[in-house]
Order: structure tokens, then sequence, then C-alpha cells
């Protein structure tokens, strides 16, 4: 794309025959582009006892299709490394916008969600780093990464490092989520708002004292007892930590090389956001029903599901659009799809995706409409809650992985 053609010289002539190439190459993206191919030397006077010999061509072919351990070792290291900071930023937005959004309950549902953001930033750290070694090791070729010092020096000052300095930085803000709560009668209810925007009816509100003494008037329910997450001072700076998680995805990827850069990053950051709503939500709410299960605690898995389906509806929505426009951009051609590796392990993510989607639209159409009838009680529906979202989370970890492998593969 950016039309550069490369020259390869040799100090010495290179002795008649085949000759094999491999390459490799730290694109823009941050991401290494490799291939290989050969060539031949042709000579004045090639006699039929010259011809390469079939053992020859065999072992040609094994070296432009067989990589090194090292290349290999490299690119383990960097899908582990993105799928850490992935699965930390997805969790980490996710699970701050779940509590602010969707949960209501005790302040030790609230503290527990809040812990596990704090563990998806270190997530998040640990896996930054790995990602800042796997680069390092991309640029040298190896893993002698701390010498010269200016190989760190290299990746730090590159857009790939300012991303990652972007993502360090965001995570230390959501090191910050700790309990600071308010009755959720006192909040304004962004469900309810949500529900009202779009034009569904959302019953009574939170403050509604009369929904209060009857829970099961209206939806979302409300619960004498409620508290909700207090947006203080505090929290504000967690909202920074967000901005800073989803600005850095302008620096690195696919959004550095494919189409117009600054709509492309918008783009990404778009599904980014959408995403960690969607998949990190998802995630605490897995935590929330099993934490309350386990506790023998009332898992209110009405509640809990009624208010998550209208911002999980509303974020699928957004991540396929956005998707789709990414794919759009990045593939030149429909054959891109089954042809390249990128293609190919965008149709598995995009299959388990679907699988993921249809279990919720099955909770919406069908399970929510069964915990209605059933009421308060309905243990055996709660049950079928925890079961299918479990397996949904499941579903979404294969995801995260997933898009760890998309985001490094050659398009």
């Amino acid at each position: 794309m950016d039309k550069l053609t490369w020259v390869l010289s040799f100090d010495d002539p290179l002795a008649e025959g085949a000759v094999g190439v491999r390459w490799s190459v730290a694109a823009p993206d941050a991401h290494p582009i490799e291939g290989s191919f050969s060539f031949m030397v042709a000579s004045t006077d090639v006699s039929p006892s010259d011809a390469p010999s079939q053992t020859a061509a065999t072992d040609l072919d094994d070296f432009l299709e067989t990589e090194a351990d090292g290349p290999a070792l490299v690119g383990a290291v960097g899908i582990l490394g993105r799928s850490l900071s992935l699965a930390g930023a997805l969790v980490g937005i996710g699970g701050v916008l779940f509590a602010a959004w969707v949960l209501r309950g005790s302040p030790g549902d609230i503290r527990s969600v809040l812990f596990w953001v704090r563990r998806a930033s270190v997530l998040l750290g640990a896996g930054v780093i790995i990602e800042l070694v796997h680069q390092a090791a991309v640029v040298k070729g190896g893993w002698q990464i701390l010498w010269p010092p200016t190989t760190i020096a290299e990746v730090l000052g590159s857009a790939f490092g300012l991303a990652s300095l972007l993502r360090l930085v965001g995570a230390g803000f959501l090191l910050r989520a700790h309990l600071d709560v308010i009755p959720a009668h006192q909040v304004k209810d962004p469900v309810v708002a949500v529900q009202t925007a779009v034009g569904v009816g959302a019953g009574p509100a939170l403050s509604d004292s009369a929904a209060l003494d009857h829970p099961t008037a209206g939806e979302p329910y409300a619960h004498r007892g409620d508290y909700a997450w207090k947006i203080s001072g505090e929290t504000r700076l967690i909202a920074i930590g967000v901005f800073l998680l989803l600005r850095s995805y302008f620096f690195d990827g696919h959004t550095v090389t494919e189409g117009i850069r600054g709509v492309t990053a918008l783009v990404d950051i778009i599904h980014v956001g959408a995403g960690a709503i969607w998949a990190g939500g998802l995630v605490m709410l897995v935590h929330v029903v099993w934490r309350r299960h386990r506790r023998r605690a009332d898992v209110r898995a009405l509640q809990l599901a009624v208010r998550f389906s209208v911002v999980a509806a509303a974020a699928l929505v957004v991540t396929g659009a956005a998707g789709l426009v990414l794919a759009v951009t990045i593939a030149d051609d429909v054959s891109d799809l089954w042809s390249t590796p990128w293609g190919l392990v965008l149709m598995a993510k995009l299959a388990i995706v679907a699988v993921a989607a249809a279990a919720g639209g099955y909770n919406h159409k069908v399970l929510i409409p069964r915990m209605t009838q059933a009421g308060p009680d309905g243990s055996e529906v709660d049950a079928a809650l925890r079961r299918d979202v479990s397996w949904e989370g499941a579903a979404m970890a294969l995801v995260i992985i997933l898009t760890a492998v998309l985001v490094g593969s050659a398009s």
C-alpha cells in the first residue's frame, strides 16, 4: 500500500541455481509481516546435468515453508500478550460500566465487581509488558532484546509504544476502583433512560415508592435496600482511565495501515468500547449470578437479566456494525475471507460470536418471559440463566483469544 520497493544486494555474486529468501518486517501496525520467495540464478551454459535435483528442490521447498523455532515462539508470545491485554481491557472497561449502569444490589455485590475490575487492570498491565517484550523481539529478530538498548527505545518511541503507555496509565486509573455506594433510589437509572430513549416501557422509576413496596410491579425491578455505585471524584478518574484505554487503539492494529486512519481508528474504538460493554458485562453478570448462588442469597436473576439485556442488546448492534465496517475496510477482496490467515480467523470468530448472540437472544425472548411467569421463586429458570450465561461467557473467552490472533494475522 505504501508503494515502496526494497532492493536486496549481495557483497559476493550468488552461486548458480535456485535461491530461497525468507523475510520478516515489523509493520507500522506493530505486528510482523513475513513471507518467502525463490528465484533462479541462471548460467550462460546450462546442460541437463546442471539442472537442480529433486532433493535440492525439496530442500528449497522445506526452507521456504518452514519457519525457524524463534519466529514461532515470538508469535506465540505475541498472542499471549495480546490475549491478556485485550481480556484485561474488555473486562476492566465492561466491569466498570456494568457496576455503574447495570448492577443494583448489596454493597458486597458492587465490591466484588470492583475487585475483579482491579484484577483485570493488573492482567491488562501484564499483557502490555509481554506485548512490549514481543515487539522488541520482532524488531531485534530474536530474544537478545536488552542489547543494544536502542531496541527498547525504538519500541517505546513508536506508535505502538504510545499505545502501550496509554494502556498502562489507563490500567493504573482502573486500580482506583473502590467501593463508594449510594441507595439506588437516589440516583437516576441509566437502564430506564435507555428504555425510554428507544420507546420501550420501563415501568416505574426506582424513586417510585410504590415500586419499592411492590418490586415486581414493573421492569427493571426495583428492590428496597438496593445500592448503586456512587459517581464521585474518584470514579471520574476511572472514567479517564477508560478513555485512555479506548484512545490507545488509535495507535496500533489495523487502524494504522488500513483505510483513512482517523475514520478507521474511530470505528475501531467504537468496536472495542461496545464489545467491552457486551463481553466484559457478560463476565461480570456470570460472576454476580454465581456469587449470589454460592452465598445462598436471592439471585434476583430476572432483575439482572432484564437490566443487562437492555444494555447488551444495544452494545451488540453497535459492535456488529463497527466490526462490519472494519472488515470491509481491511479486506481487499471477498476472497480474503477464505484465502488469508486473517480471513479464516475472522470467520471462526464470527461463528462463535453468532453462537453467543443466539444464546443472548434466547435469554431475552424465551428465558426472561419464563422468569417473569415463574416470579421471584423460580429456582429452575434461575438455574437455566446461570447455565446459559456461563456458556456465553466461555464463548466470549474464545472470542477474545481469536481476536488476539486476528490482530496479528496477515491480511
